[in-house]
């Protein structure tokens, strides 16, 4: 049964948020690599991942159903013991954590690139972390009504820049398909699917959810994923040729550039800085969220304080390591995608075996 003692969220709100925060990492930091990697079949890859991602969609709203939508470590504790429940509590923590660290990362490498050259980036870490950090404490529902604010509209500026560029695409340069066999398009799953498998959060506030999800909603939040990547995939390839995308840093944000609205409206690629921002700030703060609430001790509010002070200061000096822009996205993609994909796919069938063993052989050690 879904848990109602505490603040909880709709359907809407909480799809809003994983559309934000998950959204970021499909629709910007995977683009590179997936590029670089599968080139011209850089969206065929996308369209191969759709089977086996709602499969494993599928596999989430399986666990989510026989656990009744309760909380993920409690169910664990009640069922499985203490030692597995903090097992996959520290899972989380330490995915959750890595998940902020490269976030702010990112963002704070293209806001000094792109427009805030001068400004120190101890400054951005800084006021970023700390923005995220009241929203954090500020709670869930704080943080569901703000993307429910903040979504529409980058939906749209999404549309807006898709379809003014229509002119400048060239879609037949999404062709010839496997010039070079099957192997670059499965180089390339591997980078969408370390992006798209994020969607596991949801399993961390499902009991915060009002109503029970059903199977057809969180198979259609997960096409949307899908979709985040698909878009600016084939503009990029379709705009700058599949070579010279394979080359920029920030295919989906140079797309802004090429925007002219008749003889006299250019440069608004600074509506691409309200897309950004907002998948940044929803998804740090949610995973912050998140995270102190798999802390122990995190029920009693200055308890929470002192977690997400801590977590914040790790964070900035995280952030503030000698780590130049290409070593960050090296690491992106030859350590952080690959395993991403490898760890959540194996904790979700680990999740899904707990759950099938529970429901034949009614285990409970409480």
């Amino acid at each position: 049964m879904v848990n109602k003692t505490d603040i909880a969220i709709g359907i809407i709100p909480s799809f809003s948020i994983i559309a934000l925060a998950v959204g970021l990492m499909n629709h910007v930091m995977v683009i590179p690599s997936l590029l670089q990697e599968a080139k011209r079949d850089a969206w065929l890859s996308t369209l191969t991942v759709i089977l086996p991602y709602t499969i494993w969609t599928l596999l989430l709203y399986y666990i989510m159903k026989q656990t009744k939508q309760q909380k993920i470590t409690t169910w664990l504790r009640e069922n499985y013991g203490t030692a597995i429940s903090v097992a996959f509590r520290a899972f989380f923590i330490a995915y959750l954590f890595l998940l902020m660290v490269l976030t702010v990362k990112d963002t704070i490498i293209w806001t000094h690139a792109s427009y805030l050259p001068r400004t120190p980036q101890l400054v951005l870490s800084a006021s970023l972390v700390l923005l995220c950090c009241f929203a954090a404490q500020a709670g869930l529902r704080a943080i569901a009504i703000t993307s429910g604010i903040l979504l529409p509209f980058v939906i749209v500026f999404g549309d807006f820049v898709m379809s003014v560029n229509l002119p400048k695409k060239n879609y037949s340069l999404l062709t010839p398909v496997m010039e070079h066999g099957v192997e670059p398009i499965l180089k390339g799953c591997m980078y969408v699917g370390g992006g798209l498998v994020e969607l596991i959060i949801i399993l961390l506030f499902q009991h915060r959810v009002k109503t029970t999800i059903r199977p057809w909603s969180l198979c259609l939040l997960a096409v949307f994923l899908v979709i985040l990547v698909f878009g600016p995939v084939t503009g990029a390839i379709a705009e700058f040729g599949p070579f010279e995308a394979a080359k920029l840093r920030y295919p989906a944000y140079e797309e802004w550039r090429l925007v002219q609205v008749g003889k006299y409206i250019r440069h608004v690629d600074f509506l691409s800085i309200y897309q950004w921002l907002s998948g940044a700030f929803v998804r740090i703060s949610m995973s912050l969220f998140l995270l102190v609430e798999l802390l122990p001790a995190n029920k009693h509010k200055n308890i929470r304080h002192v977690w997400l002070t801590m977590l914040g200061i790790a964070m900035i000096v995280l952030v503030e390591l000698p780590i130049n822009d290409m070593q960050y996205a090296g690491f992106l993609k030859h350590i952080y995608l690959p395993l991403s994909l490898g760890l959540v796919v194996g904790v979700s069938l680990l999740l899904f075996i707990a759950v099938l063993v529970k429901n034949r052989n009614g285990v409970s050690r409480k």
